[in-house]
């Protein structure tokens, strides 16, 4: 699978994952806390779970829950600016706190792409194997469930790593696709208490629409919010919704997990800009 190509890239480039307690650190407080609610589904059981990670050298490690995007996003960070996560630690909800559920049967297996003939078929068959009012109570409750879990629960998985660790760092809110509904929801929360450092939205479905929900006021430098052109989720057209269908969101799912191109190489430097401020 492309995932695992790309975390076992970084791994040889020696950006290894590491066990819970696989290395000794100084019981030191980052200045940031990137607070991380990954996508829909990205859960050990479809085989998105890859563990903590080490973003620096001395850095400590991640609790391993921030998925696969935002796992390669923050190593490329790290790589084309050394030292940037030295002294951030990445927080993300776990699945206790965030189930990160949608329960979508696939239309397509992963990197297949089928025609829109095809597609009716299939579409037809899960809704005969699965009543359809069982099915939209399965999504969408799930879903709803999940983000109601993961908005009710983000302030607490902050009060408890302080009350934990003894820090009062600031905080950049960093949510893909339905994660971004969770960390968005937290903004005003940290803001209200001066501990709001920046946001990081990707494949945001609130990305032409952010007046939904009350977020907190930040400058334009402090706010990265990336949306690929034809991503169904955050850039919904009939065409993108199609795709989507019919190749299982690739797009939607690819975002750092492919070589980066000049856009990806924007955001990467936008979010280690972020990373790297002072104030």
């Amino acid at each position: 699978m492309r995932v695992f190509g790309v975390i076992a890239g970084f791994v040889l480039a020696g950006l290894a994952p590491v066990t819970a307690h696989a290395a000794s650190f100084d019981e030191t407080c980052p200045d940031t806390v990137v607070l991380a609610a990954r996508g829909s589904d990205q859960n050990e059981e479809n085989g998105e779970y890859f563990g903590p990670q080490h973003y620096s050298e001395h850095a400590e490690a991640s609790n391993g829950y921030e998925g696969p995007n935002f796992t390669a996003l923050f190593h490329h960070v790290e790589q084309r600016h050394p030292g940037t996560m030295e002294s951030v630690y990445v927080l993300a909800l776990d699945e206790e706190a965030y189930p990160a559920n949608m329960d979508l049967p696939p239309l397509a297996e992963e990197g297949e792409n089928i025609g829109p003939i095809e597609m009716v078929q299939r579409a037809v068959g899960i809704v005969q194997q699965y009543p359809l009012g069982e099915l939209l109570h399965s999504v969408a409750f799930g879903a709803i469930d999940s983000l109601r879990s993961g908005v009710n629960n983000a302030p607490t998985v902050v009060e408890d790593y302080e009350a934990t660790m003894g820090c009062r760092p600031r905080y950049v809110v960093a949510g893909y696709s339905q994660g971004a509904l969770v960390t968005t929801s937290v903004e005003k929360y940290l803001a209200d208490t001066g501990r709001l450092k920046g946001a990081v939205t990707i494949g945001n479905p609130l990305h032409k629409y952010p007046q939904v929900m009350d977020r907190a006021a930040l400058p334009g430098d402090k706010r990265v919010d990336y949306c690929l052109n034809g991503d169904f989720v955050c850039d919904f057209s009939l065409e993108a919704a199609n795709d989507a269908l019919s190749n299982k969101a690739e797009l939607h799912a690819s975002y750092f997990l492919n070589e980066p191109t000049a856009q990806d190489i924007q955001v990467i430097d936008a979010v280690a800009g972020l990373l790297n401020t002072a104030d």
